[in-house]
């Protein structure tokens, strides 16, 4: 049974996890690849950083380092731990930009814990921000041994949670290459960052165009651990010359994880940043989690908040607090949690033909607890969002509301992963 307290928290969660749009400012954000290191054909990468505050306040902007680790490739796992990782606190005047070149080493000291001086940053700030990444090959236009000075790379924008590939979510990149050198065509490098403080495991299928599948594997990452897969097609044993690949990318657990390739020119290292696209809930359409949702105000003055529970496109219970009837003929209850037959529960849960999913269950009540009564009614998820209806039919022996009915409708929105 579900405690009033949970309900509230649940209406809080609602609030507070609204999406997001990737390209407005925002208080959360991941930088996915940053870095101070060399590379193939002598290229020389560095990383630089821009931040816009378009509000009236200055914003304090905590920066967190999280430092790549190598891929174990007997394990294919990367458990570099940044729990403990080194931030920094700048401020963005209101209405200003603030350039940061050179971001680890003018901010980090170069650092490079795990051996390789690369890796993504988390950004937090006490104001929206805007945040731009740009990484760039410094030194050279051409092969060895006839550089030419001069700059080229990419930018990232920095990434919200809601950009991320969350469990049960399905991720996909193209314009994946593969090349049999590293003198001509292109590579890229699958770039990773956890942004959970528990192991997340991370499914990398690399395909065809034709939807062939070339090879899959899980990757294992550490507490808020970042890591590149070099020359992701090559890892998986395929030579190419093929520049039509596209990796699918799911999340078993843990998670979100951040993630997007790298395109390098293998010629002159001149770099492309490929991002991902995601399709919420994977095959089911519904992303895995807690869905909180509320009740008009004229059916519902109480504010209160339910909950619907939900994994693998299944639900897992279905918390309503109402208040039925009137306050002169009930009083002030609340309803309780109805949980599937097949997991000990008293509610069938039925998938329909439109996408909703209908329940038929009853309660017992208790003196102190839920009322007594049958439930039926819909539920309707759609990636992010619920709505729905439940009705209740109170029996004429209950020893409060006895023989009332009445029909609540809801909506809501997903608001944490089902693990809370």
């Amino acid at each position: 049974m579900r405690s009033l307290r949970t309900s509230i928290m649940a209406a809080l969660a609602l609030i507070v996890t609204l999406p997001v749009f990737g390209d407005s400012p925002a208080m959360k954000q991941w930088v996915l690849a940053t870095a101070k290191s060399g590379g193939v054909g002598g290229a020389n990468f560095v990383s630089s950083l821009r931040i816009v505050n378009p509000g009236t306040v200055n914003a304090n902007v905590t920066l967190t380092y999280l430092a790549q680790s190598n891929i174990d490739t007997t394990t294919w796992s990367a458990t570099g731990d940044n729990t403990s990782a080194l931030s920094v606190t700048v401020q963005v005047p209101a209405g200003q930009m603030l350039p940061i070149e050179d971001v680890i080493g003018s901010l980090f000291n170069g650092s490079g814990p795990f051996e390789i001086v690369a890796g993504g940053i988390k950004v937090v700030s006490d104001q929206p921000v805007s945040v731009l990444s740009r990484t760039y090959n410094s030194n050279v236009v051409g092969p060895p041994p006839t550089y030419t000075p001069g700059t080229y790379g990419f930018s990232i924008p920095a990434q919200v949670d809601d950009q991320a590939i969350g469990a049960g979510d399905t991720g996909y990149i193209p314009y994946i290459a593969a090349s049999p050198d590293h003198n001509s065509g292109f590579r890229c490098n699958f770039i990773m960052l956890n942004t959970v403080a528990i192991t997340s495991i991370v499914n990398v299928t690399l395909k065809k165009q034709d939807g062939t599948v070339v090879g899959q594997r899980d990757y294992t990452l550490g507490n808020l651990s970042a890591a590149q897969q070099g020359d992701i097609a090559a890892s998986f044993g395929y030579a190419g010359p093929d520049q039509n690949l596209f990796v699918v990318v799911t999340v078993k657990s843990g998670g979100p994880v951040v993630v997007g390739t790298s395109i390098v020119d293998n010629a002159i290292s001149s770099l492309n940043y490929a991002p991902p696209t995601k399709t919420v809930g994977g095959a089911t359409g519904i992303k895995d989690g807690i869905f909180a949702f509320v009740f008009p105000f004229a059916q519902d003055p109480y504010g209160l908040a339910g909950q619907v529970a939900v994994s693998g496109g299944e639900v897992k219970y279905f918390y309503a607090p109402v208040v039925p009837g009137t306050s002169s003929t009930c009083g002030t209850l609340w309803l309780g949690q109805l949980s599937p037959v097949s997991t000990g529960g008293q509610t069938t849960f039925t998938h329909q033909a439109d996408g909703s999913i209908s329940f038929n269950g009853t309660d017992p009540g208790t003196t102190s607890g839920p009322l007594p009564g049958t439930w039926t009614g819909v539920i309707r998820l759609n990636g992010t969002t619920v709505t729905g209806n439940v009705n209740l039919t109170v029996p004429t022996s209950s020893s409060v509301c006895p023989g009332a009915t009445a029909t609540w409708n809801f909506a809501g929105a997903w608001a944490a992963p089902y693990s809370y």
